[in-house]
C-alpha cells in the first residue's frame, strides 16, 4: 500500500462497501461502483455513519461497462466478493477494470472456481450441471441467478490478454465453501479452529494444489508503466 499512498482506489461492485470502510480513513479518494442502487445507498449511509464519506463518490456501473470512468484513472482497482462471477461477461468486466488502472497500478479481483464448483456439484450428486460447470464454467443454482466460474489458469489469461502482469495467485477458504454454512460458522467460533484456518490460508494459500482446490480464486495482477522502449515502439 506504500506504493499508492494517498492515491485514487475504485471498488467496483462495492456491495456494502467491505474495502472502504479500511481505506477511507487512511487517506486514500475512493470510488464505489454497484449495479446495485440498494447497495450504494446502504454503503453510503454506512460511510456518513462512522464518518468516512467525505472520501468517497459513488457510481451505478456494471463491471461489464464502466464508460463514465477513464483510461488509467485509478492507482488501484479492487473488486472483490466475486462481482466477477455474478456479472453478465467476465471477459468484459476484467478488460474494463484493467482499462482503468494507471500504468504501475494494481488490481485485485477474485472468482468462483468452476472446477471446484463441479467437484461440489458432484458430491451432491447434482450430476446434471457438472459436465455443463467443466466445459464453460456456467453454473444456475436455484435462484436462477447465472455464475461465471473460471479455472485458475483462464483467470491469469485473461489478466494477461490485457496486459497485465500477475504478481499474486491464491486460494480463498481452500478447506470450506462460501459463504460458509452455519456448521462451519460455529466451528469457526473456536479459538483453535479459527487459528489453524488462519495458518493454513497463510502458509498454503499460494500453492498450486491449494489454489486448485480452493473455491474462489484471488489474483493480485500490476499494470506494467510505460518505459522508453515502448514510447518507442
Amino acid at each position: 500500500m506504500s506504493e499508492i499512498k494517498n492515491g485514487r482506489i475504485l471498488e467496483a461492485g462495492c456491495g456494502t462497501g467491505r474495502w472502504a470502510e479500511r481505506l477511507a480513513p487512511m487517506g486514500f479518494e475512493m470510488v464505489l461502483s454497484d449495479l446495485s442502487p440498494k447497495m450504494l445507498h446502504y454503503a453510503q449511509d454506512f460511510a456518513e455513519q462512522y464518518g468516512f464519506a467525505d472520501k468517497l463518490s459513488f457510481s451505478e456501473l456494471d463491471i461489464c461497462d464502466m464508460h463514465s470512468l477513464l483510461n488509467n484513472s485509478f492507482d488501484m482497482v479492487l473488486s472483490t466478493g466475486e462481482p466477477l462471477t455474478m456479472c453478465a461477461n467476465p471477459e468484459k468486466a476484467i478488460s474494463e477494470l484493467c482499462r482503468v488502472v494507471s500504468p504501475g497500478g494494481y488490481l485485485i479481483c477474485d472468482a468462483g472456481n468452476r472446477y471446484r464448483k463441479a467437484f461440489d456439484l458432484s458430491h451432491r450428486k447434482e450430476f446434471d450441471q457438472v459436465l455443463k460447470v467443466l466445459e464453460t464454467g456456467d453454473y444456475v443454482p436455484e435462484n436462477g441467478l447465472t455464475q461465471h466460474l473460471l479455472g485458475p489458469g483462464e483467470l491469469v489469461d485473461l489478466l494477461k490478454a490485457n496486459k497485465m502482469e500477475i504478481h499474486n495467485l491464491a486460494g480463498i477458504t481452500p478447506m470450506f465453501s462460501f459463504p460458509p454454512d452455519n456448521e462451519l460458522k460455529d466451528a469457526l467460533e473456536h479459538e483453535s479452529i479459527f487459528r489453524d484456518m488462519l495458518e493454513i490460508s497463510k502458509t498454503y494459500a499460494e500453492r498450486p494444489g491449494i489454489v486448485n482446490l480452493s473455491r474462489r480464486l484471488l489474483a493480485v495482477a500490476r499494470k506494467p508503466e510505460l518505459n522508453e522502449t515502448s514510447i518507442n515502439k
